[in-house]
């Protein structure tokens, strides 16, 4: 197969069968249709070929529409080709069979060989098919007596040698040569003789075409018909490759693809002409003309009709076309019939209409002048306009498109609604591209700036590129680039008219809108963020503050001011956010005394002011605006209630100003305060905002309904659900393109590893945040490694947030509270449990729902019973946890029920009292379960020790009698540890803690090194090479410079009191401990220095880690011991068992 024949491998085989079968057996037949330019004649020039290298003789004609043309012009050819190709015997036998009759045809009354045949011949028009050469008729006896003399020389011819005839352009022919390849059709079928014919069935297809009824007989009697469609896309970049000799950009061979419809033809005629530097969009001349040949033939009505179609674009529906046009619906459907049949235009299963190819279209709308074409495009909006009840057929995009083409013609106002609706729309659809562009010519109306040249296409169907006018530039001979979106295109094509006046032309624009300009700025510069252009999204918040302060208009300045706070998107810090608020707050206001006020309150303020003036100005747009501040400003531990009320109207305004944006996302807020609430009802609201997203078909809310369905997947132990549904497509979109989900993304994997236990899939996440830009990492490295017992980084965080009232965003406050609260209660520290506890007890009952819902962290009272149970409230650790359980049970929160209850279970058993344990036991065995279903494995190792209790007998006073020191028991069974203490026992399984334990009660008042605790196996070989080598942690000169920092840290807390600055003092005061924590840990216990990098320090920290964790786990198992065990048992490189009153063990 030839290049030329790319994606014709199916009917190029047909042919070749054809042809194998009429050298082999008999012929026929085959016609091969399609447009013009669609590779007919290429076919069947490749079949030639063919059939010559299968032994056969090849000879044709080709019709020819012209008045002047003879009948039977084309069997005048092939008669000729038989006499020069045939031999002298084979063409001598022909000319004996036909009887002489052949000379009629060939100009030569006495049938010789060399005759007048090969003249024009004078013969009539073959218009009306009356005569032929000669005089030859197309009706009557004589007529027939031709068509058998032609006949029997064909056959006569085969019978020496398989005979090919190849007709070209049957649709051109005169009707006498039609009727003769018919009655050759007929009456040869069995012969080695094969006929093809072609000829553009879109031609002859359309009603009152005078051959129709000629050529439908002869598909009939074909043995095949091949009919050619467009080239695919695949093979459209291969053609172009092999006609410019240079592999094309996969996004050129697309516009190519869309404008020819995979037209061979039409194909490398734009192929050339870009390869030699015009714009793709660029017609070739000879293109234009074969299209204008189509489109003449169709009806004037209908030619009329697709010009406005192609003023509406390249897809269009019925009822807006009606519409726009004037006609009635039915009479439209039969003008667009014929327009079908015509296969200029092709039925969507939409139910809508697109045209065939983007050329037809180029060439409808290139018929209409400049001013004619704005006139169209105002006409179309003031159209749909007026007739309403057709949202859901005409896109936002299309009507924008629509506004910009008509420049001057329509008003400046009504362009840039349409635009900025557009805009929107492709922001919901997550087309960045297309709303950048939509929002950058908005842009250029309000800020009054001469509008785009002729090329500023918008939308799908205005230019080539589909997303926002973007054009695909020149090719490689050179030609200016194509701008990016919202520039425009350049061409021919419909967006930009026949010359350069561009939509602005028309009446003269009005002055600039400054006002709006400020926020389109603020809009654009929020989605050019979205789309990782942050220099360009600076620039235009910069632009939008100029604006306001240029304007003076307070309610601007406010809302300004509150937007880039709520993005937080201005580079210069948080003195000049500060600043800037309090700027907008004295104008709105009128009063100063801002100073004293924060970022966070000035800008809940602002909201409410502007939400005032708002309602006072029933100004729908900016109360929708206020009201989403509010919500966001305000949002955070104890705003749920506000919320709640916020999100109401904000779907009633939302439904009222047709922003459904601004309704789902109130709908999904809903749910989120509800669940931070601790109410039951908010799956409903989940459900609800479910069936609304579903039902908008956006992509940004499809993203919506994967993170909620994840969020809602996971609090309910649905696991695999929730990693699914953060795997999705829809996740992978956003995270791709969009900077803020990014982060969001790796936070949502993280919440889900660190819920399911599952640490090193958490930490792994971590390890991915500086890539993703996450603003806050070390909050999640702290919470991870606090959730396994490590309060270290926890505790450093807080000594380095210490002098901060709110250090994190209050979207980020919850989790800052969870930290404080699990590093309080991990670590036992009073100062901390006490700072915990204030912060979380005003919140009693709620949730703690962080980042607008993306992180549930559990009940608030959850970590308020943990935190009594540091503190060794007994009885206000049962009724907190009691309550947490309660309300995770409630909202169906299964894998936060089974925490709260293992904590309670801890609680009974520590508190004791009647019932405690039978009521703890039961609550282990439902946690044994949930754990083993939910797979929570990292709570399911805890359970097993408090499960294995023996009865115990409820605490009660003991009677008053000196007694000797009480029997004690910490002996081993197997796998499992026998402990008694105070006429208590407990089950322990074996922990090398334990066994730690045991060696030193074995060895009262004497000093064991850390490394025997080790390696007991290994004697005092192993402690003497433990004391080898290692350096000081801390060198004289690094505990000099310790001390003069807490003797200056002494000095400032004095000053500070001196001048009764309690709030500096707690903020040194807070350092100075910070200071001392780490000297205690640098040096051991009794002022020992350890020593760095040797055996001695791996052992002191692993043997106290080990004796620490088994005496966190005796906490709960039993108190009494471990309080014992704490004050007796000290730790360091030796360690030693030091009891007040020597107990007698059984060890």
């Amino acid at each position: 197969m030839t290049p030329a024949l790319f994606g014709r491998d199916h009917p190029a085989g047909i042919l070749r069968s054809e042809i194998v079968r009429a050298t082999e057996s008999h012929g026929g037949l085959v016609l091969v249709t399609g447009e013009a330019g669609i590779g007919k004649t290429t076919l069947v020039t490749d079949a030639a070929h063919e059939a010559r290298r299968c032994g056969a003789l090849v000879v044709g004609g080709s019709c020819w529409d012209s008045d002047s043309t003879p009948g039977y012009w084309p069997w005048v050819q092939v008669l000729r080709g038989l006499r020069r190709s045939a031999t002298a015997a084979q063409w001598a036998a022909a000319q004996e069979a036909a009887d002489g009759r052949l000379g009629v045809l060939l100009g030569d009354a006495t049938g010789g060989g060399t005759a007048a045949g090969d003249a024009d011949g004078d013969g009539a028009s073959g218009a009306d098919g009356a005569s032929g050469p000669g005089g030859a008729s197309s009706d009557g006896p004589e007529a027939f007596g031709l068509y058998d003399a032609v006949t029997t020389a064909l056959v006569t011819v085969s019978q020496s040698r398989p005979l090919v005839v190849v007709l070209d352009d049957l649709h051109s022919a005169d009707p006498a040569s039609l009727r003769l390849l018919e009655f050759a059709a007929q009456h040869a079928w069995f012969e080695r003789l094969l006929l093809i014919g072609t000829y553009r069935d879109v031609e002859v297809e359309a009603p009152g075409h005078p051959l129709q009824q000629l050529i439908l007989p002869l598909v009939s009697r074909a043995s095949a018909t091949l009919t050619l469609t467009g080239l695919g896309r695949d093979e459209v970049g291969a053609l172009m490759t092999v006609t410019t000799g240079r592999e094309p950009e996969p996004r050129l061979v697309d516009e190519v693809h869309r404008r020819t419809g995979g037209n061979p033809f039409f194909v490398e005629q734009t192929a050339r002409l870009w390869h030699s530097g015009s714009p793709v969009s660029t017609i070739p001349p000879g293109v234009r003309e074969a299209v204008r040949q189509r489109l003449s033939l169709l009806p004037d009505p209908v030619v009329s009709l697709l010009t406005t179609a192609a003023v509406l674009g390249r897809e269009f529906r019925r009822q807006v076309l009606a519409v726009v046009h004037g006609s009635p619906v039915p009479q439209v459907e039969r003008l667009l019939e014929s327009a079908i049949v015509a296969r200029v235009v092709v039925p969507r299963p939409s139910g809508g209409y697109a045209f065939a190819h983007d050329l037809l279209r180029e060439t409808l709308y290139a018929s209409l002048g400049d001013a004619d074409a704005r006139r169209r495009h105002a006409a179309a909006v003031r159209a749909l306009d007026a007739h309403g009840g057709l949202d859901d057929a005409v896109r936002p995009g299309d009507l924008a498109r629509h506004a910009h083409l008509a420049g001057g013609e329509l008003e400046r106002d009504r362009r840039i609604d349409l635009l900025l609706a557009a805009a929107r729309d492709a922001s919901g659809r997550l087309a960045d591209e297309e709303a950048i562009g939509h929002y950058r010519r908005a842009l250029t109306l309000a800020s009054g700036e001469p509008g785009p040249g002729a090329g500023g296409a918008v939308g799908d169907g205005a230019t080539g590129s589909g997303v926002g006018g973007e054009s695909l530039g020149p090719g490689p001979g050179g030609g200016s680039p194509g701008r990016g979106p919202g520039a425009g295109a350049t061409g021919s094509g419909p967006g930009a008219g026949a010359t350069g006046s561009g939509p602005g032309a028309g009446p003269p624009e009005p002055g600039p809108d400054r006002r709006r300009a400020a926020l389109i700025c603020l809009d654009l510069g929020e989605q050019l963020r979205h789309a990782g252009e942050a220099a360009e999204a600076g620039r235009l918040l910069d632009r939008a503050v100029d604006l306001a302060r240029e304007l003076d208009d307070p309610e601007l300045l406010a809302r300004v001011a509150i937007t880039l706070y709520r993005r937080g998107t201005l580079g210069d810090g948080e003195a000049f956010m500060v600043a800037f608020l309090g700027e907008a707050h004295r104008k709105v206001t009128g009063k100063d005394g801002q100073d004293s006020l924060s970022a966070d309150r000035l800008a809940q303020e602002l909201a409410i002011h502007i939400m005032a003036l708002a309602r006072d100005g029933s100004d729908d747009e900016a109360l929708a605006f206020s009201l989403w501040a509010r919500h966001d400003s305000v949002w955070g531990p104890g705003s749920a209630v506000e919320r709640l009320g916020l999100t109401d109207e904000m779907a009633v305004v939302g439904r009222r100003t047709q922003n459904l944006d601004m309704e789902l996302h109130a709908t999904s807020m809903r749910w989120v305060a509800l669940l931070e609430l601790g109410d039951p009802a908010f799956i409903d609201q989940y459900r609800r905002f479910i069936r609304a997203a579903e039902r908008s078909a956006l992509p940004r809310f499809a993203l919506a309904v994967a993170v909620d369905g994840s969020l809602i997947a996971s609090l309910q132990g649905r696991f695999t659900e929730a990693a699914d549904a953060l795997s999705g497509e829809e996740l992978g979109l956003e995270g791709e393109d969009h900077e803020a989900f990014g982060f969001m993304g790796c936070h949502l994997h993280w919440s889900l590893h660190l819920l399911r236990g599952r640490f090193t899939e958490a930490e792994k996440v971590l390890a991915a945040l500086p890539g993703a830009r996450y603003p806050y990492p070390g909050l999640l490295e702290a919470l991870t490694a606090v959730e396994q017992g490590d309060a270290a980084p926890a505790l450093r965080l807080i000594a380095e947030q210490s002098d901060r009232a709110a250090p994190y965003p209050r979207a980020f406050m919850p989790l800052w509270l969870r930290l404080l609260a699990q590093a309080a209660a991990t670590t036992g520290d009073r100062r901390l449990i006490t700072r915990a506890e204030d912060e979380l007890t005003p919140y009693t009952g709620q949730w703690v729902v962080s980042l607008y819902g993306c992180d549930i962290g559990g009940p608030v009272d959850l970590w308020l019973g943990m935190l009594a149970a540091a503190r060794d409230d007994r009885d206000a650790a049962v009724a907190a946890l009691t309550e947490a359980a309660a309300s995770a049970d409630r909202l169906g929160a299964r894998p936060w029920a089974v925490r709260a209850r293992l904590h309670l279970a801890r609680s009974l058993l520590a508190r004791a009292e009647p019932g405690d344990t039978g009521r703890a036991r039961a609550l282990l065995a439902e946690v044994g379960r949930e754990t083993d279903e939910l797979g929570l494995h990292h709570l399911a190792a805890e359970s097993p020790a408090l499960r294995a209790l023996p009865p115990a007998t409820d605490r009660s006073p003991a009677p008053e009698a000196a007694a000797p020191a009480p029997a004690a028991e910490f002996r081993r069974d197997g796998s499992v540890w026998q402990l008694r203490w105070d006429g208590r026992t407990v089950h322990v399984p074996d922990a090398k803690g334990l066994r730690d334990l045991h060696s030193l009660l074995g060895l009262p008042g004497a000093d064991v090194p850390a490394v025997e605790l080790l390696a007991p196996e290994g004697g005092n070989v192993v402690v003497a090479a433990g004391r080898m080598g290692g350096d000081p942690v801390l060198d004289e000169e690094a505990k000099r410079r310790y001390k003069e920092h807490l003797d200056r840290l002494d000095a400032e807390i004095d000053r500070a009191a001196a001048r009764n600055d309690t709030r500096q003092v707690e903020a040194y005061d807070r350092e100075r401990q910070a200071l001392l924590d780490q000297l205690r840990t640098a040096a051991g216990l009794g002022g020992r220095s350890r020593r760095l990098d040797d055996r001695t320090e791996r052992a002191r920290k692993t043997v106290t880690a080990r004796i620490r964790d088994t005496l966190r786990k005796l906490d709960s198992l039993h108190p009494e011991l471990a309080a014992h065990l704490r004050e007796s048992v000290t730790t360091g490189t030796t360690c030693a068992y030091r009891p007040g009153q020597a107990p007698d063990w059984r060890l």
